[in-house]
């Protein structure tokens, strides 16, 4: 399978895991299964680090109000959630350049349905 990739699916597909920059692959045109789901992932994990920034401003406004406690805790939860996903952004720019079909643990569900062809 991975000779029928081209460079440009495998720079645009690693570019979908940059965050908001995975718009620019899912405007592209003529983006074959590989690009595809890539964007789809890229997407799904992007709306997940949205979910996750609302969530960790509203354990900070109210945990995080609690005098010493609620710092430590807002502190460790935004370590945890910022390393998890520099972990996956990593994971998927590396798989995507190499070409591979790598499928994002726990979000594949959401991806798949992602309505991108």
């Amino acid at each position: 399978m991975q000779n029928h990739i081209t460079t440009r699916d495998r720079w645009l597909g690693a570019v979908c895991y940059l965050s908001v920059l995975v718009f620019i692959p899912i405007f592209s045109k003529n983006k074959s299964a590989f690009l595809a789901r890539h964007c789809r992932q890229g997407f799904a994990l992007f709306f997940v680090e949205i979910a996750a920034f609302f969530f960790l401003r509203i354990i900070e406004a109210t945990l995080g109000m609690i005098p010493l406690l609620g710092f430590i805790i807002v502190l460790i939860l935004n370590l945890a959630f910022f390393l998890l996903f520099l972990a996956l952004t990593i994971m998927g720019f590396v798989r995507a350049m190499f070409g591979d079909d790598w499928r994002v643990p726990y979000l594949d569900d959401l991806a798949a349905r992602v309505p991108i062809d």
